[in-house]
């Protein structure tokens, strides 16, 4: 709910086109707020609302890369992603003062992540959103995550959908483990000592 009090960063997702919910984005906000090494990742980036609440809880040496190709997508007659969204995505980060902290690379998972060479204290995932995209990009990042990283994942609650299937593994296998629920977001964390 908006109140007087909001900060202006939540302003400016509510004015940003997506699907996160503003208690998601407060949580984001706050997941941000307490990392401390390495930097932030966001896989799937849409027109930046997430984006915008990451770095409105980023420290000023903790970057945000927002990880979306921004190609033509057609999942349906009404819903098409593609390079208007990143066009949108760059006016919300002007729009809001993101452009200070995030970096927008528009290269997928798997072309990204080979070449990487920064620790991740933060991973959130809201990209491809079936069992084997959400895979992928798990696959991908893994290895870059820091001891005790924050993994957040979208859409986490519908069995219909592939992260719901890839947390319940990971949490099995004690290669994640879970903090809490929020609204559609789950909240895991890699074993370890806080990031």
């Amino acid at each position: 709910m908006t109140t007087a009090t909001t900060p202006d960063w939540l302003a400016h997702v509510e004015a940003t086109k997506g699907w996160l919910s503003t208690d998601e984005a407060e949580v984001l906000q706050g997941l941000a707020t307490k990392v401390t090494q390495g930097c932030i990742v966001e896989v799937g980036s849409y027109r930046g609302r997430s984006a915008i609440a990451l770095a409105a809880g980023a420290r000023d040496d903790v970057p945000v890369f927002a990880i979306d190709p921004h190609e033509l997508v057609v999942e349906s007659d009404a819903l098409t992603y593609g390079p208007e969204d990143r066009a949108a995505f760059f006016e919300a980060m002007i729009r809001s003062g993101g452009y200070e902290r995030v970096r927008l690379v528009n290269l997928s998972s798997e072309v990204v992540t080979p070449g990487w060479d920064r620790p991740v204290g933060m991973l959130w995932i809201d990209g491809d959103h079936t069992l084997e995209g959400v895979t992928r990009d798990w696959e991908c990042w893994k290895g870059h995550l820091l001891p005790g990283a924050i993994v957040a994942f979208d859409d986490a609650h519908d069995p219909a959908v592939g992260p719901y299937h890839l947390i319940d593994g990971l949490l099995e296998t004690a290669e994640l483990v879970h903090v809490q629920n929020v609204g559609k977001v789950r909240i895991t964390r890699r074993p370890g000592p806080g990031a």
